[in-house]
């Protein structure tokens, strides 16, 4: 029988970062419909048995090393073929920072699918992506080992990244490296956009087009992610009241800070800094 579908980003507590994973042996009859897709990105590691992946336009048998990366929005749906399937699956949101690992050739719009033949390359991943599952387990929530799994899934990125052909490109766009290092570093700060495309000697709908490709999100967007990732780190690490905190990250407003931060984290600062402490 179908399991209901579950849209995990609703649940999300972190603008970026891992939502949810498992590392599941399934029997018969198994399956996951979505036929809206998801609003968070979805990878899918096949350690032994078989499954099977149906998207828009495609059926594939999923064996031992294969992988897939289900973009939000692309329908899907997947479930055991035969009688046994072990895969592990991650949902996340990408850290901006992730982008050059993401920039991986689409069997189609929105869906990348690899076959990883290379027993080196299958242990990398089936290694990274366990320490994954060891650090997203129940009772390991503090920030370090959060952190430890973003790191593990960042590394199974990049090895599925190198079983690619070395004509794909690897480096993203220096004047979208140096916007993204840019928000970073300076959350607070007022944003052009007409500014940031002059400098980078682009029209603003060019730049607009291209950041979207090469990260995945608007600008505007990856500024709210880590304005309010600077924010967590501050609720959790100061005693700073929160009304400077949403300053500090470029908020002049506190309600619409505190609105944003909710709707990131699913939770009030006052309640996020309470129960971090």
């Amino acid at each position: 029988m179908a399991e209901k579908h579950v849209d995990y980003a609703i649940n999300d507590i972190r603008p970026y970062g891992i939502l949810i994973s498992g590392h599941y042996h399934k029997q018969k009859d198994y399956e996951i419909y979505r036929p809206s897709g998801s609003r968070d990105w979805l990878l899918i590691y096949t350690i032994s048995g078989e499954g099977v992946l149906h998207t828009v336009n495609r059926k594939i048998t999923c064996t031992k090393g294969d992988v897939a990366i289900i973009m939000p929005g692309h329908p899907h749906h997947y479930g055991t073929k035969n009688e046994y399937w072990e895969f592990v699956w991650v949902h996340f949101i990408p850290d901006p920072n992730w982008s050059t690992w993401l920039r991986l050739p689409e069997l189609e719009e929105r869906f990348v699918y690899s076959q990883l033949t290379s027993d080196e390359a299958k242990a990398q991943v089936e290694e990274a992506l366990g320490r994954l599952i060891r650090h997203e387990l129940p009772g390991a929530s503090s920030e370090i080992y959060r952190r430890l799994a973003e790191l593990a899934l960042e590394e199974t990125l990049i090895h599925i990244k190198q079983t690619f052909p070395s004509e794909t490109p690897n480096s993203m766009d220096p004047r979208i490296v140096d916007i993204l290092h840019e928000l970073q570093t300076y959350p607070a700060q007022k944003v052009s956009i007409p500014e940031l495309a002059s400098r980078s000697c682009l029209s603003t709908s060019r730049l607009l087009h291209l950041f979207k490709e090469e990260v995945g999100d608007t600008i505007l967007n990856t500024l709210h992610k880590f304005r309010l990732e600077k924010a967590a780190q501050l609720l959790t690490g100061t005693n700073r009241q929160i009304s400077e905190i949403a300053a500090d990250v470029g908020y002049d407003c506190g309600i619409h800070f505190t609105r944003k931060f909710r709707e990131a984290f699913g939770e009030t600062p006052s309640a996020f800094r309470k129960r971090k402490k």
